[in-house]
């Protein structure tokens, strides 16, 4: 799977630096280590397809990469959320997070302290967001107006 991930990376337009990071370690971590790198090609490539991300689920968690997933983590750095995942979430404290929300993802989040939270929705995601104390949350929409908000929360309409 790991060189059919490569042959789909090539065909969909990647750079040959990053293709060479590829052959050189195509670990589960640097695939996932490499997404949130170049989030913004991948979310527009809408790579990897969801099939290869069901096919490592259970193995790219670790990482960030949560593909169907249905749970209640929380002040994740870095997420992103996959497929049919339905998540309640929260930030707090002073924690700096990124979080994409890809496919049919249902999102709860609450964002209090004074936390900071940048998040990409996409496709037929749902976000419902409250947003309290001197937290401060940037939502990029790409094409997706899902949203419910409370709160300080900043919406940018966004392409690729």
């Amino acid at each position: 799977m790991k060189e059919q991930i490569l042959t789909m990376a090539r065909e969909a337009g990647l750079c040959q630096p990053w293709q060479e990071k590829i052959v050189q370690d195509s670990s589960i971590e640097n695939l996932c280590k490499m997404y949130f790198a170049g989030d913004d090609w991948a979310m527009e490539k809408d790579f990897p397809s969801l099939e290869v991300l069901r096919h490592f689920r259970g193995q790219t968690e670790v990482y960030g990469l949560f593909t169907d997933y249905t749970g209640m983590p929380n002040n994740l750095s870095k997420a992103a959320f996959f497929g049919s995942s339905n998540v309640q979430l929260t930030y707090t404290a002073f924690s700096v997070s990124q979080l994409i929300l890809r496919h049919q993802t249902e999102a709860k989040i609450r964002v209090c302290d004074n936390a900071v939270l940048i998040i990409n929705i996409l496709d037929a995601a749902k976000l419902n967001i409250e947003c309290i104390d001197n937290a401060r949350v940037e939502v990029f929409a790409y094409g997706n107006e899902n949203i419910k908000m409370l709160g300080d929360v900043r919406i940018h309409k966004s392409k690729f």
